[in-house]
């Protein structure tokens, strides 16, 4: 079968250092690992930027988290990946980011080691909190078929995808496609069709982006549920591979190929849907492989577990119809937490969530109450005093994706119960 695109793998065995602690020696063998997937799949970085080019770098940030953490862009990536833009001779190089949670980027590009790099290499720091947006509309029936899209992406050149390998939650794989969530500009559009539309989403912000080649930021790794897992060995250290080209489907493919999933491309909705709707091919026989040999550096990655009913000690879970990617995936995240940190094992009483669509009637339950997005919010007026995460004036979409913030978040309120148990058992 014709080929339809290139994807390059490379690989190290050396000691790359860590994300913010490297020498000038170790960021070199980096470098050579970008340059080699550069000349695999696009012939050079000369034909991916030319001199004068406008180019904008897409990174992940998240959250503002100390780069050594691993979840965020590696600066080491992010630096080599500069200097080899900067031989080009671009007129101007951009960071693009919007961070997620509503958090400040350029805060967040500061704990992240980001602003760091970019002083070192001379360009420009480029939040799109504050940046100025124009509406795309795709012209037929289809979730999130309107949206705002930052001018920077739309006029740069050269748009370059660094996106971070790792497996999710919300949506079982974030790489190439996925990245492109950090293109909205604020909390609200971020939240918007965060259910399970949320791969017709993927898809639509990665054709408005037009990318033109990316590399896979995947020294350091993710497997399990990610995309911060609360499980330690989750965090892959010493993976020392990365991929790269011009296609967003075909390198998300081969990303599950080096997970050592089956039959690769198949595994990730927004990925079989990119390439239905013509972004690129999830089919390996459509892709050419160069570089190191995928069986040679391929490794088994866990997958993400949405299981929720059954899992943690002292939670009773009531399910209704809950949408994976959205309160699923937010239950989860935030049990496995409480679960890793001990706070469940030192509740005194049950705590009872409800989630999802309920159909049945339920008048009394003994412990806590908590209730979980707004096809659950009918719960409230059984149990008026639950605390309750969905749609309210400041958070004005059904997803509750809020309920994953540190200080409000569903983590934050077991604990404090937690506190109160404790210390009313002590006096």
């Amino acid at each position: 079968m014709e080929k339809k695109t290139t994807i390059g793998i490379a690989h190290s065995d050396a000691d790359l250092g860590k994300p913010a602690e490297c020498s000038r020696e170790q960021l070199d063998l980096v470098k050579g690992m970008i340059r080699e997937i550069a000349d695999q799949t696009m012939g050079g970085m000369t034909h991916i930027v030319k001199p004068g080019d406008k180019v904008l770098i897409k990174i992940n940030t998240v959250i503002p988290i100390a780069a050594n953490a691993g979840f965020t862009t590696d600066p080491r990536m992010l630096e080599a990946l500069i200097e080899l833009v900067k031989e080009q001779n671009p007129s101007r190089v951009q960071i693009g980011e919007r961070c997620a949670m509503g958090a400040d980027t350029r805060h967040a590009m500061e704990a992240c080691g980001i602003a760091e790099v970019a002083a070192r290499t001379g360009v420009e720091l480029y939040p799109f909190d504050n940046a100025p947006f124009d509406m795309y509309k795709i012209d037929r029936p289809i979730s999130f078929n309107e949206f705002p899209v930052p001018r920077a992406v739309r006029e740069a050149d050269v748009y370059i995808g660094l996106p971070k390998m790792k497996v999710h939650l919300h949506t079982t794989f974030t790489g190439a496609m996925k990245l492109q969530f950090g293109n909205l500009p604020d909390y609200d559009w971020m939240v918007r069709c965060h259910r399970d539309d949320i791969y017709q989403k993927i898809v639509n912000l990665t054709r408005a982006a037009n990318p033109k080649w990316f590399i896979m930021d995947s020294l350091y790794a993710c497997q399990g549920n990610g995309p911060f897992s609360a499980v330690r060995d989750d965090l892959i250290k010493d993976f020392n591979t990365i991929c790269g080209g011009p296609d967003p489907v075909a390198v998300d493919t081969i990303c599950e190929a080096l997970m050592d999933w089956e039959s690769p491309g198949t595994n990730v909705p927004s990925t079989v849907l990119g390439a239905a709707e013509g972004l690129g091919t999830n089919r390996m026989e459509e892709i050419e492989l160069t570089g190191v040999p995928l069986a040679r550096v391929k490794r088994r990655f866990r997958r993400q577990n949405n299981v929720l009913q059954g899992q943690f000690p002292n939670v009773n879970i009531t399910m209704g119809n809950t949408c994976e990617a959205g309160c699923r995936a937010i239950l989860r995240i935030q049990l496995d937490q409480l679960q890793a940190d001990g706070t469940l094992e030192k509740l005194k009483r049950p705590l009872h969530v409800f989630t999802g669509l309920q159909f049945h009637e339920i008048k009394k339950v003994e412990g806590d109450v908590i209730v979980v997005g707004d096809c659950a919010k009918g719960m409230l007026e059984r149990f008026p005093n639950a605390q309750y995460w969905g749609s309210c004036e400041k958070y004005a979409n059904c997803t509750p994706i809020w309920a994953n913030l540190p200080d409000q978040g569903i983590a934050a309120y077991v604990r404090s119960l937690a506190r109160i148990q404790e210390s009313t058992e002590i006096e």
